[in-house]
């Protein structure tokens, strides 16, 4: 059985009943929600308690599955479940990750051990950012093969990106799809001011040598806003990112790693500009580069691409 637009509409609908920051109603629910879930597909539930301001302590959820040989390196597939206040019910951010992790955890055949993480503390809070994989690379036991995190899965970043993802990382291959395009790219793209300021939780796992694949569709124009609802989701997209890491996760394991190169930016590149809002000079030489982009190059498409998103929000699309 493959993940279906229902299944994830009916995470979606559960996880965004309430905003989801620490120690708030909804936050709390979520918990009981994925514990509850990862039950019902009868596997045990671990939880890794851990100390962080200003909320005191938080939780990371998470549970294991094939072989739990202490000696056979796993594969860690994790997304956070915390929220910004100002996030609203947070559907994209990061409701949309949740909700795939599960369904390919309902769909996980236990022939290759995984474990499947669902972490807390993420966000900032104007303490730091990702305390929950740093609490769970920290204190996890098992060996680690590989992680997979998920961030923002659920919607488009602008015009045109309805049906890409953005892939970062060496530990999976450019990843296929008959629906959703995959582009492949170095993490100077997500990182224009460096590994000092990681955008997710992927960074814990990088810092401590293990292989990373991280997957995001950008932050659109209501990233950290009330405005991040269900109703900016695109379910048959997550279905099909759904479909695709299933089939990779159980792929038979090759010992490879991928690194990623700017083969496509050009062609990421003039999507940008044939957006009218971009279609200045700036976009036009961004698709003309034959090497990838200088790391001022990047910042200053960061500089130009996110405060117009925000500024035109949905007119974009008009």
């Amino acid at each position: 059985m493959t993940p279906n637009v229902s299944s994830l509409e009916s995470h979606i609908n559960l996880l965004c009943a309430d905003g989801r920051r620490p120690r708030s109603a909804g936050y709390k629910n979520t918990q009981a929600y994925i514990c509850d879930f990862i039950a019902s597909c009868g596997h045990a539930v671990r939880t890794q308690e851990f100390f962080a301001l200003p909320f005191g302590n938080c939780k990371n959820i998470y549970t294991e599955i094939g072989n739990v040989d202490k000696t056979m390196p796993r594969t860690i597939v994790g997304a956070h479940y915390d929220t910004l206040g100002r996030s609203g019910p947070g559907a994209d951010d990061n409701a949309s990750a949740v909700a795939v992790v599960l369904e390919l955890l309902s769909k996980a055949t236990g022939d290759i051990p995984i474990t499947f993480v669902f972490f807390d503390y993420e966000e900032t809070f104007g303490f730091g950012a990702t305390k929950g994989s740093r609490a769970f690379v920290s204190q996890y036991e098992n060996p680690i093969e590989k992680a997979i995190v998920l961030d923002l899965v659920g919607g488009s970043l602008m015009p045109g990106f309805d049906n890409i993802y953005f892939q970062f990382g060496p530990s999976l291959p450019p990843l296929q799809s008959n629906v959703v395009d995959f582009f492949h790219l170095p993490m100077l793209f997500v990182e224009p001011v460096g590994t000092c300021v990681p955008r997710s939780d992927y960074g814990r796992f990088r810092s401590m040598g293990i292989p990373f694949t991280f997957i995001s569709s950008g932050t659109p124009w209501y990233y950290h806003t009330i405005n991040d609802v269900p109703e900016n989701l695109l379910f048959p997209k997550m279905t099909a990112l759904s479909e695709c890491l299933s089939e990779q996760l159980h792929a038979p394991p090759t010992g490879l790693q991928y690194e990623p190169n700017w083969s496509r930016f050009q062609e990421l590149a003039n999507i940008i500009h044939s957006v009218p809002a971009f279609d200045d000079p700036f976009f036009h030489r961004l698709a003309q580069l034959e090497n990838g982009p200088s790391r001022s190059t990047m910042l200053r498409m960061y500089f130009k691409v996110l405060p117009a998103l925000k500024k035109l929000g949905p007119d974009l699309w008009k």
